[in-house]
Formats: C-alpha cells, structure tokens, sequence
C-alpha cells in the first residue's frame, strides 16, 4: 500500500477509535494501528440497528441529515457535519469533471431534491463547485423537463434512465426530435446502463439513440457520501482515492484478483460524522486497476452485476441477475419485463420471468440455455402488471429484478 494509504488509515483509525462508541469498542484491543484487513467487516444490518454509535460528532454539528434508498430494508438515517457536506460537493466535482462537464454547461437536473435524498444534494452541490448553470426540475414531470429543455437549452442532464427513457416517449409523442436538442451528455443514476464486457445495454443504448447524447454510468451508495462516474472512455466509475478505499471480497471475505467480481467493500476517508471501515455495500462488481485511455491512474470499478444476497443458484448453476436482464434486454420483441426469484429449496431457486412485447418464447427460452445454461419459467404478462413489480408505491427505483425467496 502507499505512504498515502497508510496516512489516510492511520489518521481514520485514531479518529473512530476516539469518536464513535462502536468503533471504540471493536477496536479496543488495538494499541497501535493494525492492517485495515484485520478489522472485521461491517453489514448493514449492525449499522441499521446501531447507527447512533456510529456517530462521532455532538448533534449541535450536524448540519444535513438524508436517509438512503431502503432498497434492502427500512430507509436509513445518515447525518453530515459541514465539513461532510463539502466532501460531498468536492467528490461530485471530480465525478462529473470525469464525464467532462465544465462551468461551459448548463445541466438539468432530473433528481429529486427533496423526500430527503442526498443524491440530488449531491449533484447541485457538485456542480455548484464547477461553476455549472444549473437547473433544478426534479422527476416529477417528463412535461416539465421538454419545457426547460426548449427554454433553457442545457447541454447535460443527470437522471435515472427510465425517467429519462419516459422523457424521450413524451417528446416523441409531441412530435419533438430529442436527437436535435441542446443535451449532449447524460449522467445516468440508479439504473445499469452497462453489461461487463462494457458494452451498452438495451437502456443505455435506448438513451444514446433518442437524445444523440454520450451516456456516463456512476455508481453511489448514501452511506458512504461518495459517488464514482465514467469518463470518456466508459470502462468503469473513477475512484476518488483520496475519499474512498475499495476492497473486492469473495463469498469468504477475502480478496479477489483485479477484475474479478466480489462484493464491494469500502472504507470512507475524510468523513467527521459517520466514518465507516469496511463497510458490506452487498454490491457485486470488479475493480480494474490498469490505467485508463483517458490517462488517469486511479482505479475504476465496472458495472454492478447485482446484490450479494440476490446471487441465485438454479440447479447447481450459480448467477447474477444481471445475466439474466442483459438476455432479455438483447432478445428481439422484448419491450419490458421483470424477473422474480421464488424459494423452491435450500439448494435451489425458482425463477421466473415476466415478459411483454411480441416476442417468439422458444427463441427466449434458447437464449436464456445458451447463455445462462438455465431455463427459467417465462410468461406473456401484460405492462401494467410487470411496471407494478418493477415499481411499488413504496419503492424509491425500478427493479427488474424482485427477490421473494
């Protein structure tokens, strides 16, 4: 590891073990600073039922407080100090200065910024700090982003591809070419736009083609303040090292070889309120570490190929469900679907996929043994029944994927 490692470890190290009653605890027994591999790793269920002894500052400190998604659970409370807030806009700075944008750029902001959410924080932030025109619509209206969009002319949007997707149909809809309009670049959040062989998705390669716009992949998790963007190049979400420290771990907790996927494990560096150390994000996905054609050093992470606790084994054959989107993304007549994980037994899972569109079965079915060397039950459903799954009341995103075992 570099001397800067050991300086960021040492210095996060000596400050949990002072401030934060679960880490002075755990780490009792540690006179001195030990390897960061020998402290024992974090799931979100301690964190989830202990989050007030992960705090390291008086409330009087705390100056934002957001909650994540609840994608896996109960959404979490995570406060910031003011020191935490300008992490946050610093690391967005350098994230969407990885996707180019400059204060050149007008960007839309298609994120919520209320309902307690700091990814849309985040990215006002950010941009505050390049210098951007910024325009806040938020997600609520794809009606209301055509209007700015006339109005104001941005060269960048930031949102979740399905939103942006539905923003296109609208526009198609009033007869308005996207592919001649002011944007030039989407930041997408949320939602894959890309498979591991770092290629476009069906997504991804639906947003290209409607807005004539480069399409940049980030990845974020609430908890760590932190998010990573592509550049140019599109091979993997830039590592800001200085903030963050990655580990990619196997099933057994240890570590996996570059490129290679694993769960991502992460250490924060620089955070007051709320320091982590190795902290389970449950997020499959490999990290690449040669050195990018944009000419930066830092390490990239590659697209997440699903959640650790969502990893199936289908009669002695273990996948993601990525594997199976990327089929159904790919196979002509497809327009929408949903794959539902069912218990069948403690050795194997059930799935079961829901598909809408014109599509030929036995060609699916095909696919689906080529490729995955399964075949999962398909049914013909119409949309409205497949977008409830995909999107409940309750929930923050869309899932393609739904676990009910």
């Amino acid at each position: 590891m570099s001397s800067t490692f050991a300086q960021l470890w040492a210095g996060t190290f000596r400050y949990v073990k002072e401030h934060s009653p679960y880490y002075r605890a755990l780490l009792a027994d540690h006179d001195t600073v030990p390897a960061l591999a020998a402290v024992p790793l974090l799931d979100k269920a301690t964190l989830s039922a202990r989050p007030a002894d992960f705090c390291c500052v008086p409330r009087e400190r705390i100056v934002e407080l957001v909650t994540t998604s609840g994608t896996t659970g109960e959404p979490l409370l995570w406060q910031l100090t003011a020191a935490d807030v300008r992490r946050l806009a610093h690391n967005e700075q350098l994230s969407f200065g990885c996707a180019g944008l400059t204060a050149g750029d007008t960007v839309l902001i298609a994120v919520a910024l209320d309902r307690c959410f700091m990814a849309g924080l985040a990215y006002w932030l950010g941009l505050r700090e390049i210098g951007c025109g910024i325009v806040r619509t938020g997600a609520g209206s794809p009606r209301f982003v055509l209007e700015m969009l006339q109005r104001v002319q941005p060269t960048a949007i930031v949102g979740v591809p399905s939103f942006l997707r539905l923003v296109a149909e609208t526009a198609q809809a009033q007869g308005m070419d996207l592919r001649a309009a002011s944007v030039r670049k989407l930041i997408c959040i949320g939602e894959p736009i890309r498979d591991t062989r770092w290629q476009l998705n069906r997504s991804g390669a639906l947003l290209a083609n409607a807005w004539n716009a480069g399409v940049f992949a980030t990845y974020g998790v609430t908890e760590l303040a932190n998010s990573l963007c592509e550049c140019e190049a599109g091979r993997g979400g830039h590592l800001h090292d200085e903030q963050l420290h990655l580990e990619i771990l196997d099933d057994a907790g240890q570590p996996v070889a570059d490129g290679e996927i694993g769960e991502v494990v992460a250490t924060t560096w620089g955070v007051e309120g709320m320091p982590l150390l190795r902290y389970r994000t449950g997020d499959c996905a490999a990290l690449f570490r040669e050195p990018c054609a944009c000419g930066r050093t830092t390490p990239r992470l590659g697209p997440i190929v699903g959640r650790r606790q969502h990893k199936l084994k289908v009669k002695g054959v273990s996948l993601y469900p990525a594997t199976l989107t990327a089929i159904l993304e790919q196979v002509p007549g497809v327009e929408t679907f949903v794959v539902l994980a069912h218990p069948e037994s403690e050795l194997s899972d059930r799935i079961e996929v829901l598909v809408h569109g014109p599509v030929r079965l036995p060609e699916l079915r095909e696919a689906f043994q080529a490729r995955a060397k399964i075949t999962p039950q398909i049914r013909l459903a119409p949309r409205a029944e497949i977008e409830a799954w995909q999107q409940p009341p309750e929930a923050r995103k869309r899932r393609m994927f739904v676990d009910r075992r």
